[in-house]
């Protein structure tokens, strides 16, 4: 690959849109494809960033159809789970050789490989956040300490198209890593959004109105611990391993950090898409309670969005709490 790379991002939201910025800024040759309003938006106005207490724009191909006969370096995928097969299938008709899925995913590969060919998928995960506001991209990408932009090939080898990809992502300033077991990672990383998610709509705020609230802050705690027992109970890696300290760090101590946490720009900034995705945060919630043992503790019940709607807090909490127990006693772990 030369130093100029072909990119297609397909989705032009949010985690699209960043993409978009940082490869163009970058030098690279970029296209985005859209649809509907957003559509509209860029081809009149142009793809608008905040960057330094102003309003840029950056240069890139806007397309409201994928040509199957142009041929790019990489095509990244950027929608939503519930979006994602529709995105594939549409692709699975060019030649693009290494189709970048940054979409979360509970189920691993192999249906995604079937639509569109076994040896074109890298699976991955963006490292950024942020919103979309009269049409200006508002963004900040996440510190590597806590999560870059994750990938790998999906039998977990090093590839030389992975080592192109790591030169995108560097020429364009993106904190990444590989990962060598994308379908492990992708779970750790669902452990840990669903219940930061959900305490976020439990609270019906954002970021800083969760800070504040007792009641979100324990369920995110306990549903965090809950989760990551869950996936050392079912024998699934914990990665990166630094996630194994929910399975030890007590709750009161959990509870401070989470709350520390919720009240800095970069989770504001990281989780201001949630309020937006409230439908596919439900469907990777439930597909995760079915990957782990966790139905045999009620966890339906006790931690799902839709088990504690119509609740009282002290009543999600107190069944949260008997299930750790429950788990405790079960698979042999307890807090030190």
């Amino acid at each position: 690959m030369s130093n100029k790379s072909r990119v297609l991002i397909y989705g032009a939201g949010v985690i699209g849109s960043i993409y978009a910025v940082k490869f163009a800024n970058a030098g690279h040759d970029v296209s985005v494809y859209a649809r509907g309003s957003r559509l509209q938006s860029l081809e009149s106005k142009g793809l608008l960033y905040a960057e330094n207490n102003s309003v840029k724009t950056v240069p890139v191909l806007v397309l409201d159809k994928v040509d199957h006969m142009i041929a790019y370096d990489y095509v990244f995928i950027a929608v939503r789970y519930e979006q994602i097969e529709t995105a594939l299938a549409e692709l699975a008709e060019s030649n693009n050789p290494n189709i970048v899925t940054m979409v979360n995913n509970p189920r691993g590969y192999t249906h995604w490989e079937n639509l569109i060919g076994k040896g074109r998928l890298i699976p991955a995960f963006p490292g950024a956040g942020g919103k979309i506001e009269d049409d200006i991209l508002h963004y900040a990408l996440t510190p590597k300490v806590i999560q870059a932009t994750t990938f790998g090939e999906v039998d977990g080898t090093v590839t030389d198209r992975l080592g192109d990809l790591v030169k995108l992502f560097k020429s364009s300033q993106i904190p990444h890593s590989i990962s060598k077991n994308m379908d492990a990672w992708q779970k750790s990383h669902l452990a840990l959004v669903i219940p930061l998610a959900n305490g976020i709509y439990y609270d019906g705020g954002n970021t800083y109105t969760t800070a504040k609230n007792k009641k979100a802050i324990q369920m995110m705690s306990i549903a965090l611990k809950k989760n990551f027992k869950a996936l050392k109970a079912k024998g699934i890696l914990i990665t990166p391993a630094k996630l194994n300290l929910f399975c030890i760090c007590p709750l009161w101590l959990m509870q401070i950090c989470l709350k520390i946490f919720c009240n800095t720009k970069l989770a504001e900034t990281v989780s201001s898409h949630v309020p937006y995705i409230k439908e596919e945060m439900a469907i990777l919630d439930k597909m995760f309670a079915e990957i782990t043992p966790i139905e045999e503790l009620d966890y339906a019940k006790a931690t799902r969005l839709s088990g504690y709607m119509g609740r009282t807090a002290d009543s999600v909490i107190d069944d949260m709490e008997r299930i750790v127990a429950e788990a405790e006693v079960k698979y042999g772990e307890k807090d030190v």
